[in-house]
């Protein structure tokens, strides 16, 4: 068993003599889920219990402490009724990217639609290219192509989103997603990777260029099929 996993396997136990019933779920995202994982990953564990309080914040990084300094940890912690309450936007994004570990996420969920999934690619996409806008005219010439690749983790799960979209299938790895990719969206997730790892060496006025007129082709694509 690998170290996470055990990790994972005693925090659910920490969790359970600390809330009993109340433990409605656990979680895994992030770069574990997705074998990913570097030397200094966060672990990323959804939890949500039943009747969150200020109170329960305290006792769950009690939990967290007690887990020791071996494998730090993040991720998501909910109520039950704010989970139930939670914009169906952003619902299918976490669904498909959390692995069951305690319980089961998908009754814990608002309802979603087709609609609300393209109206969050659609929100994902404005603030992707919004942000890509203003660091271009307020960023200052030095770094513009250091600050491009910043935006590889923002881009990553908003392609995720887009092939979900269009294809109905939610790919969890960055490496099976770049397969599955239309050449178009690959061609813009590989300028944003060049860019954070070798920015000295990009054409930045190109693959700015080519970045933006990506995001108004899907922008429009998306809107046209609302």
């Amino acid at each position: 068993m690998e170290a996470y996993q055990q990790y994972t396997e005693d925090m659910i136990s920490d969790l359970q003599t600390v809330f009993g019933a109340r433990l409605c779920y656990v979680g895994l995202q992030g770069s574990y889920l997705r074998g990913e994982a570097h030397a200094g990953s966060d672990l990323d564990l959804m939890v949500v219990i039943d009747g969150l309080s200020p109170d329960d914040l305290n006792l769950y990084r009690a939990c967290l402490a007690n887990r020791g300094d071996g494998i730090p940890s993040c991720g998501f912690l909910c109520g039950r009724a704010e989970l139930s309450a939670w914009n169906p936007l952003e619902a299918a994004h976490v669904l498909h990217s959390t692995k069951d570990l305690f319980g089961t996420l998908a009754p814990l969920l608002p309802p979603y639609t087709e609609d609300d999934h393209r109206r969050y690619v659609q929100l994902s996409l404005g603030s992707f290219y919004h942000a890509l806008c203003h660091r271009y005219v307020h960023g200052g010439e030095e770094g513009r192509a250091v600050s491009l690749g910043r935006h590889e983790k923002e881009l990553f799960f908003l392609l995720q989103d887009l092939h979900f979209l269009r294809c109905g299938v939610f790919i969890p790895t960055r490496a099976a997603l770049y397969d599955a990719l239309h050449p178009q969206d690959r061609a813009v997730w590989d300028a944003v990777k060049a860019a954070g790892d070798h920015p000295d060496a990009i054409d930045f006025a190109q693959a700015f260029a080519d970045i933006f007129a990506w995001c108004q082709s899907v922008l429009y694509e998306i809107s046209a099929a609302n």
